[in-house]
Parts: structure tokens; C-alpha cells; sequence
């Protein structure tokens, strides 16, 4: 056979091999993977005027009381993954570089500090109960902004550190500065909700007339060329005031909470944040607190810790 019997036949094959490549049924290529996670912005227009008291949890109840003075103006809370009976806190601004450990009669265990944390006005603070790659991680939130002026926000997030003994000071050997921007300019926020399921970050607005809830992508990577994320706006909440949240370590549970109430959200197996926050919420057992602004779930989602601001702030549990 020829050189050029042989080139032709090749040609031939090649042109014929492609055009049987576009017939094939779309079917026989599996389709792209849609992202279980994807939310679409969206207003929530229900009461809460009339909303119920969730039956299932008992008194709420006082335990104890802060006994570290240098925590007089907390405003975030977490619980601690490895020990039931340990919370951390946080002052807001004004205070160094540092969040609090104490167990929950309000016992003084230590205080950590967090390099590169310059704490301009923190309001919460969260952990992502599902480990990354054997870690479990912390997130403390400086995006309070009283008048709304701040061009970008930070969050600095490090792997919870494992306290060995209850003696000393201590220090974390790294933390991740997050720089945030919101879509639609500054805004006043002290609600931080860490999803254990997605590891998304989301953040809801405390002064608007309809709180905003925007959201931060893990793994929150900076767009090439640039030095900050842009929030995405996921929904708007029929209510406003909010000052302080958590979402349960199994994911099912959300509480969020302004100065007099502290309302709950079932949430479905595998199902996004905002379609839990689209149903209308009951509310748990509460008291007023002074400056109430921190709450935190327990480790096997069953109670749930508050602790106001003040010298000496009484620690609360609500029970199932």
C-alpha cells in the first residue's frame, strides 16, 4: 500500500471519528455536578410578631458568673470542641489581641492571644465543629461598624488550639487574616454563623430595618489580581437588631438572637442556610441580659449558652 494510500485513510478516519463525536447523545457524558450549597438572594417577608416558644427546651437557667475581670464587655461566645465544660469570649474593641477561656460556671482558665489580631471592634466569634484535614477551626470576627464607615472588614481564622493544662497564658502560632468587602457598602454587623456542614461563613446585619445575611465561600479564596473577597448578599430577614448567633455542631439547629429574644431555626439534612432561614422561627427560653449580645450552642447540641457584658457577667444555659 502506498504513502499516500495510507495518509488518505488516515484522513478519512480522523474526519469521520469527529463527526461521530458530535452525534453522540448528550446522555453519554455525565452531567456537571450542581453545588449543593448554591443560594440565591432572597427577602423573607413572615412575622415574628406572634412567634412561639419552642416547648422542647426547659427553664433557662443561671450557672454561673465571669470571674476573669478583664472580660467585662463580651460579645461573642463559643463552646469548645474537646471539653464540654469550657467556653471561649471575647471583649469587643478597645481590648488587645487576645479571646478568653473559661468553663461554664464563669471560672478563669486562661486567655489566648492571636498574632496579627488588632481587635478594631469585635462582635462575635465562631468554630467549625467539622474538621479540615484533622483541624478544627476558629473564626473571630472584626466587622463591627456603629456608623457604617469601614471599606473592608477581616476575620481571622486559625486552628482551635488544644489546651493541655489549665495553667498560663498562651498564645496561638498563626492566624489567617480574611479581608472582606461587602457588595453594597460598610455595614454594622455582630452575627457570625459558621456552617459545619458547607464551612461557609456567613454574616448577618445588625441596623438595617431588615437585617442582610451575606455570604463568605469557603475556602475563601482572593480573586487573582486582588487583595480582598467580595461578600455575596444570599438574604434579607424580616427583622432587625441582631446581635449575635451559632449554628449547631450537627448542623441542624440556628440560633440568632437580638437584645430581648433568641429565636431557633430547624434546619433540614444537606440543606442550605438561607431555605432553613426562609421558615418562620420560634424562640427559646430566655432573660434579658445587660448588653446581651453572645450565645453559642453546646458541643452535643442540646443547650445553649449565653453570656452578657458587664464586670462579673452571669453565664445562662437553656436545656432540652
Amino acid at each position: 500500500m502506498t504513502r499516500q494510500v495510507l495518509q488518505l485513510k488516515t484522513i478519512v478516519a480522523f474526519f469521520a471519528g469527529f463527526i461521530c463525536w458530535g452525534c453522540q447523545k448528550p446522555g453519554l457524558y455525565p452531567p456537571q455536578t450542581p453545588d449543593p450549597w448554591k443560594e440565591v438572594y432572597t427577602e423573607f417577608n413572615y412575622s415574628v410578631s406572634d412567634v412561639v416558644l419552642d416547648s422542647s427546651f426547659g427553664p433557662f437557667v443561671q450557672i454561673g458568673s465571669l470571674e476573669n475581670p478583664g472580660l467585662k464587655e463580651n460579645s461573642g461566645l463559643a463552646a469548645c470542641t474537646y471539653r464540654n465544660d469550657w467556653l471561649y469570649g471575647h471583649n469587643d474593641g478597645g481590648d488587645f489581641n487576645r479571646f478568653f477561656v473559661f468553663d461554664t460556671t464563669g471560672k478563669n482558665i486562661r486567655h489566648i492571644t492571636v498574632p496579627g489580631f488588632s481587635n478594631r471592634d469585635c462582635e462575635d466569634m465562631g468554630i467549625d465543629h467539622n474538621p479540615i484535614d484533622g483541624k478544627k477551626y476558629m473564626y473571630l470576627a472584626d466587622f463591627g461598624d456603629n456608623n457604617a464607615v469601614y471599606p473592608e472588614i477581616y476575620i481571622y481564622r486559625f486552628p482551635e488550639p488544644i489546651l493541655t493544662s489549665a495553667a498560663g497564658d498562651t498564645s496561638v502560632p498563626f492566624a489567617e487574616k480574611l479581608t472582606f468587602v461587602y457588595p453594597d457598602g460598610p455595614r454594622d454587623a455582630e452575627t457570625l454563623l459558621v456552617d459545619p456542614w458547607s464551612h461557609h461563613l456567613y454574616i448577618v446585619t445588625k441596623r438595617e430595618a431588615k437585617a442582610r445575611v451575606y455570604k463568605a465561600e469557603y475556602p475563601f479564596v482572593v480573586p487573582v489580581g486582588q487583595s480582598k473577597i467580595t461578600l455575596q448578599k444570599v438574604a434579607q430577614l424580616p427583622f432587625s437588631g441582631l446581635v449575635g448567633g451559632d449554628i449547631s455542631p450537627d448542623g441542624r439547629q440556628i440560633l440568632i438572637k437580638n437584645y430581648g429574644q433568641i429565636f431557633i431555626w430547624d434546619r433540614n439534612d444537606g440543606e442550605p442556610l438561607t431555605s432553613a432561614l426562609s421558615k418562620k422561627p420560634k424562640v427559646v427560653p430566655y432573660k434579658i441580659e445587660t448588653q446581651g449580645e453572645a450565645v453559642c450552642w453546646s458541643n452535643d447540641s442540646r443547650k445553649y449558652y449565653t453570656v452578657g457584658e458587664g464586670k462579673n457577667a452571669l453565664v445562662y444555659v437553656g436545656r432540652r
